[in-house]
């Protein structure tokens, strides 16, 4: 397992799914979001929607978490972007900051918020609006997490993991969004974990992968061991490839769905994420090890 919690950094368009992911990934956390804004918990999950707590700006968000009870998980600040727009007016407005220290200001809030949160032993996620690429005195910028001035690409460039979510051609079977984290000429992407590109927009999987111990809700441990036994069949037709892989995995989903189904839990949206973070672990360890062959052609 990693030494030091994860610092991770979702961003995308509008209504791809960010939050939601984060949800599933760390139903447990503590919330910074507006009202309403984890709606998805109980209509997408099947849980009680978590408290969110509207603070204003990464200094309040840092006292915050200073005062959170321990064994808990991680902090969600959903959305990054409208927290760093509030510090930048509070340095702004209050302490009279401009131009170039203001944004140095707010990057240094952040990273702060971010530190007391890890030596606490306490995941930090944040989700953030996308900005594309620009150009600036003459020079072209990537896109990336939408923030201003000298957080636009330091804050990005301190996370662990840098996740953009992009829609994908559908074929009618999987994940409509995924994440990128290979290196892009017009996106800052990435991770330090060897996150394959392309990859399921799925942030528990993906530290799962990396060797992080991500905890289930109490009550639904039992998705464990339906998504590792998915995972262990599943990866089995994905080595095996050949003609029919897609209908053999759909076979075993609807096994799965089934047998969960009756042994642990009548409400489907439980079984559901079962079965996504089964499918999704096969995906991600075949993409790995298949990222891993590749890289010395084998």
């Amino acid at each position: 397992m990693p030494h030091d919690p994860c610092f991770a950094m979702l961003y995308g368009d509008l209504k791809t799914g960010k939050t939601s992911d984060a949800l599933a990934a760390f139903p447990g956390a503590a919330y910074v979001a507006a009202p309403g804004a984890l709606a998805s918990a109980e209509s997408l999950w099947g849980i009680p929607e978590p408290k969110a707590h509207d603070l204003g700006t990464f200094k309040e968000i840092r006292e915050f978490g200073e005062k959170l009870p321990p064994g808990t998980i991680a902090l969600v600040v959903d959305d990054a972007t409208l927290i760093a727009d509030r510090t930048g007016i509070y340095f702004r407005d209050v302490k009279h900051f401009g131009g170039f220290d203001l944004w140095g200001a707010v990057l240094n809030s952040a990273i702060k918020m971010r530190d007391s949160l890890r030596r606490r032993g306490i995941h930090v996620v944040m989700t953030s609006h996308a900005g594309g690429a620009y150009v600036e005195n003459g020079i072209r910028h990537r896109g990336g997490p939408s923030f201003q001035g000298q957080a636009r690409k330091k804050l990005p460039a301190a996370a662990d993991l840098l996740l953009r979510a992009e829609q994908r051609p559908g074929d009618g079977f999987g994940w409509p969004i995924v994440y990128r984290t290979a290196p892009h000429p017009d996106w800052l992407q990435g991770s330090r974990y060897g996150t394959p590109d392309l990859c399921p927009m799925n942030l528990g999987e993906i530290l799962r992968l990396a060797g992080f111990k991500i905890p289930r809700l109490k009550g639904l441990e039992w998705q464990d061991e339906v998504a590792g036994k998915i995972a262990v069949a599943v990866g089995g037709v994905l080595v095996a490839g050949g003609e029919g892989t897609g209908e053999k995995i759909k076979g075993i989903l609807a096994f799965a769905r089934d047998w969960a189904t009756k042994k642990f839990s009548q409400d489907q949206r439980h079984v559901f994420w079962a079965l996504r973070d089964g499918y999704d672990r096969a995906v991600l360890r075949f993409a790995a090890h298949s990222q891993r062959n590749g890289l010395w052609g084998f």
